[in-house]
């Protein structure tokens, strides 16, 4: 027997990457990660003009230009260099570049300092950094049922802008002359 012998050799040292003994087993490729690991991302790069509605269930990541709505069932990230004009509707919307439509997430909205937006925003969670550029209303919504059901605690709060509303309406020789009228008389007569 041969200390260099293959036959020999083979059977007693491991097998190297590249060695056709190597067992089947070991020749598969590594086990992929699940859906929810992977990170799916489409990309519009720099350069890149898109004309018409972009909908997916993916990430989306706009460095170039989209003219048209966007609907994605994931986060939308408008880059630097990134251009949108329509409506984003999606979980995230995070803006670094400049957006000129109306913005509804069903999570948040991002503007970065380096952002624009000039539209409206509804989302629960609003986030808009300093020095970035925003034109438009803002309305945060909460799927949270309670306090769309807790119309005790918002009484108080409603009762004061509704007076001054009714001052607002009453004529201008009755209203507050009236009042001061009634409290200077005598206790008793109107």
């Amino acid at each position: 027997m041969s200390i260099f012998g293959r036959r020999d050799n083979a059977s007693s040292t491991p097998a190297s990457a590249g060695d056709p003994g190597r067992p089947q087993e070991a020749n598969l490729p590594a086990p992929s990660p699940s859906r929810s690991q992977q990170r799916r991302i489409t990309h519009i790069s720099p350069g890149t003009r898109i004309k018409g509605e972009v909908s997916g269930s993916t990430e989306l990541l706009v460095e170039g230009e989209v003219e048209g709505e966007i609907r994605v069932d994931a986060p939308v990230i408008v880059g630097a260099e990134g251009v949108i004009q329509g409506p984003i509707n999606a979980q995230v919307v995070r803006i670094g570049g400049r957006v000129f439509g109306n913005v509804q997430a069903a999570d948040r909205v991002e503007v970065a300092p380096s952002g624009t937006l000039e539209g409206d925003i509804l989302a629960p969670r609003i986030t808009i950094a300093e020095g970035a550029f925003f034109k438009g209303r803002v309305e945060m919504k909460s799927d949270k049922p309670e306090r769309s059901q807790r119309p005790d605690s918002k009484a108080p709060d409603n009762k004061a802008p509704d007076d001054k509303v009714d001052d607002a309406r009453r004529p201008k020789g009755g209203g507050d002359q009236g009042s001061s009228t009634r409290a200077q008389g005598e206790p008793g007569k109107p």
